[in-house]
């Protein structure tokens, strides 16, 4: 099932206030830092107010809804901005005193937005730009790099000149690939949260399909069947009209009745509010192996005899288990009326002593009665449908031609 509109724009303004509360704690904790920094810098005024533009752009840039609609526009932004950061000359003033040398504006505290603008490329674009975005940071860092390459003076952990070279390349380089790797692995996590919904959600077609097949090859066959002997019973026997008509209506009811609740599976949320009667449609339970006298009776009213015997102990099996069972005897059934042809008779078993194996069997004529009519009785696709079902619920089918005539389903289920 697809999310409602009403749980699509929660999801939307959740992800949107994420993306504010952010922007502001980093704009809350760097940007005061850096503009003091840049105010008492002692630059000349164009370049101060150059850098203090690209501060203001650096951080305006994770705001929604451009970093949301347009996250490739945000990082560009960002990069533009943190290039004038890496060309601007040399800040002055107390923060230099404290880091022991004037020092190059890439160095302000704001400049580790970028590392989340990267970051959100990497998640929320698809190829190529994650790679562009990554060989951006990789220009950039390397321009850092020559920026501060000879910036020997300040107070760091690694001393000596190759030590901070050394200290500065890993700075730039793990950021870049850490903010990188994070995106790309929030991307996969979600890729691969999509296509487990989409096999769900395949599986779940799949199943509902199964059972379409089944309701309506079933409910179709005994109709069919019921009308065209009903023809010639009528012509001799009036008084069994309204038994056939009681028979084809009792059965459309049934299919129509499991046809409304494999459907409401399919109903969203914001359609079982959208008209005054649809909270009050009937659906009816999947049926279990207590209905199938009921389905056997049916078959009999079409005009196939069936037998419906059980042997041993019959035990309370899970109710996917039961409708898997079910399933079964119905599209065999289905297959006998269809394929098996006039004059023939269906027999049931279910044998209780060693789990649970379900045996239908004719003794037609028809060499395709398993296979909906083809030539290969392993092809059709209820015998398809029927082997995905059982194997669901640890069962196995086995199906073939009987040696004096006829065809048989058998399948085992595991109790």
């Amino acid at each position: 099932m697809t999310d409602t509109p009403v749980m699509n724009e929660r999801t939307r303004w959740a992800g949107t206030a994420g993306f504010v509360a952010r922007a502001v704690l980093l704009a809350a904790v760097l940007l005061p830092a850096s503009w003091s920094a840049l105010s008492d810098s002692g630059i000349d005024a164009w370049w101060l107010w150059t850098l203090r533009a690209a501060l203001v752009v650096l951080h305006a840039a994770p705001f929604p809804p451009l970093v949301t609609r347009a996250p490739l526009a945000a990082f560009a932004v960002g990069s533009a901005a943190m290039l004038a950061l890496v060309t601007g000359p040399d800040l002055g003033g107390p923060m230099a005193a404290q880091a022991g040398d004037a020092f190059a504006p890439v160095l302000l505290p704001s400049s580790l937005v970028w590392f989340v603008l990267l970051y959100v490329v990497a998640s929320r674009t698809r190829s190529p730009w994650p790679s562009a975005a990554l060989a951006v940071g990789a220009v950039g860092g390397a321009l850092t790099v020559m920026r501060l390459w000879d910036a020997t003076d300040y107070a760091v952990p690694l001393s000596g000149e190759w030590g901070w070279r050394l200290f500065v390349g890993a700075a730039v380089l793990g950021g870049t690939l850490a903010a990188w790797a994070l995106g790309r692995y929030r991307a996969a996590r979600l890729a691969w949260a999509d296509a487990l919904a989409q096999r769900a959600a395949a599986h779940e077609r799949r199943r509902i399909a199964r059972e379409m097949h089944d309701v309506v090859a079933h409910s179709l066959a005994v109709v069919v069947a019921q009308a065209e002997g009903g023809r010639l019973a009528v012509a001799a026997q009036p008084q069994r009209a309204p038994e056939i008509l009681d028979t084809i209506a009792v059965t459309g009811r049934e299919a129509l009745d499991q046809m409304r609740g494999l459907l409401g599976v399919l109903r969203e949320e914001e359609d079982c509010g959208s008209g005054p009667d649809v909270d009050d449609l009937p659906t009816a339970p999947q049926p279990g192996l207590a209905d199938l006298p009921a389905l056997v009776e049916r078959v009999r009213s079409a005009g196939t005899p069936v037998d419906l015997e059980t042997r041993g102990t019959p035990r309370r099996l899970a109710p996917a288990t039961e409708l898997a069972a079910y399933r079964m005897v119905q599209e065999s059934l289905t297959n006998v009326v269809k394929h098996a042809g006039p004059g023939s008779s269906a027999r049931v078993e279910l044998d209780w002593s060693d789990g649970l194996v379900v045996d239908v069997s004719d003794d037609g004529s028809g060499a395709a009665s398993g296979g909906s009519g083809s030539s290969s009785p392993t092809t059709g696709r209820g015998l398809r449908g029927m082997r995905d079902r059982l194997q669901s619920v640890g069962g196995e089918l086995a199906v073939g031609a009987r040696p004096g005539g006829g065809w048989h389903n058998r399948a085992r289920i595991p109790t």
